[in-house]
């Protein structure tokens, strides 16, 4: 089928009563679905990320205002997030281009997911990194304390 869903079979020569006809319209109706499902997936990615920036900037300038440094806390915590997003969003890219495939839809579907892959692993990375860090610093707090 062609993404302007233009029909590419003649109703009028099949009968409506048809197998090949029911087929056709079971196909049609899969089709839409899917296109409704992976729009609700990538809205629900968007909305993810959106919610762990603002969230994270509101925690970021309440942590300001108090003078305490959550930063750490914040960075994993928008780390999260983005990371959730982005498997969303690759996952709406998946069923696009199932519903739709072509050679050129499938090579921007390989660099998308490429890029996104790579972006959830360093942020992944970032987030270890992070962790580390603050388990490090409690050591060394609880080295002074003693």
């Amino acid at each position: 089928m062609v993404k302007n869903s233009k029909k590419w079979y003649n109703t009028k020569v099949m009968e409506t009563g048809s197998i090949a006809y029911s087929l056709i319209e079971i196909t049609h109706s899969l089709e839409s679905v899917s296109i409704f499902f992976a729009a609700i997936i990538g809205y629900i990615g968007v909305s993810v990320m959106a919610f762990g920036g603002i969230k994270s900037a509101v925690h970021f300038i309440l942590s300001t205002i108090r003078g305490n440094n959550h930063l750490p806390y914040i960075r994993i915590d928008l780390g999260k997030h983005l990371a959730l997003g982005l498997e969303f969003l690759v996952g709406k890219d998946i069923i696009e281009s199932i519903i739709h495939p072509s050679w050129d839809d499938l090579g921007k579907l390989a660099a998308i997911i490429t890029l996104r892959t790579v972006v959830t692993l360093m942020l992944s990375y970032e987030i270890k990194g992070i962790k580390e860090e603050l388990a490090t610093d409690l050591q060394r707090k609880n080295l002074k304390a003693k």
